[in-house]
């Protein structure tokens, strides 16, 4: 926890952290006007807490794009509608229920790939005057909490990531294997690796009821509260998470009102133990 805080303490940003360990909020600076410096201090406090949240950002689709890719190379989730007119930005639009308001599953985006996204991006262009809210899961707590027992036996241990759900069927990539746990290549750190049954289906070397459980119970312990950070949306918004220290979903309780977000992810490494 030392090694975090002083993360936060060498920034040269105005920050404030927004729950104990997992998120933290980036203040009076345009996205626009960082220098080299600042990206990588971005990198290493996404890295640390997960979730950074810049608030008051007027960015277009093209700013979006130009700020992203100084964190790694444009990505895109395959078989899914962009629906903006713009290669790589992904408007996210959806309206609630409000009689049964459910999440949209927490999950690792885009995890059945070899190289999934290190960092994805919202703006938030319109957003209801209550709901929608995003809601994070910080992995290395994930991991750190699990008995020595359970760390011992997940080493060496490799999930299969397959896809769930898509616009174009025929862009879909075969399924791949990636290990439960994995070092985050910035902060060093273990995280938990494991995403929403439908995406995350097997364990190696186990039997499918095996598998089934530990993977089941694996999900079920990354989404322990003491981890979450919720985050409330305001017009422009621009919130960036690492993915792989990182769970998220969105809570659909916002009725009628609609909720658009412009998405950009950037590729990240191939995981690693």
């Amino acid at each position: 926890m030392a090694a975090v805080l002083e993360t936060l303490e060498q920034s040269p940003f105005q920050t404030r952290l927004l729950t104990g360990q997992t998120g933290v909020e980036i203040k009076d600076i345009r996205l626009q006007d960082m220098s080299d410096e600042n990206v990588e201090a971005t990198r290493r406090l996404v890295g640390e807490y997960c979730v950074g949240v810049f608030p008051n950002q007027n960015l277009s689709p093209e700013d979006q794009l130009e700020f992203v890719s100084r964190f790694g190379k444009i990505t895109k989730t395959p078989g899914v509608d962009m629906r903006s007119g713009v290669d790589f930005v992904h408007v996210v639009a959806d309206r609630g229920d409000p009689d049964h308001p459910v999440s949209g599953g927490f999950h690792t985006d885009t995890c059945f790939v070899e190289t999934p996204p290190s960092f994805s991006t919202l703006h938030a262009i319109e957003v209801p005057s209550h709901g929608g809210d995003t809601i994070f899961c910080n992995q290395y707590m994930a991991y750190d909490s699990l008995s020595d027992v359970m760390k011992s036996w997940l080493e060496g241990m490799r999930f299969k990531h397959v896809v769930s759900g898509t616009d174009r069927p025929e862009e879909v990539p075969d399924p791949v294997w990636h290990p439960a746990v994995r070092t985050h290549p910035v902060t060093l750190r273990k995280a938990l690796y494991v995403t929403y049954a439908d995406r995350c289906i097997e364990a190696e070397g186990l039997n499918p009821e095996e598998g089934k459980n530990l993977i089941d119970f694996l999900y079920k312990h990354s989404l322990r509260d003491h981890a979450m950070y919720r985050h409330r949306w305001n017009p422009g918004d621009f919130v960036m998470w690492d993915n792989r220290c990182s769970l998220h979903a969105a809570v659909y309780d916002h009725g009628d009102q609609p909720r658009i977000l412009h998405r950009v992810m950037c590729q990240g490494e191939k995981p690693f133990e």
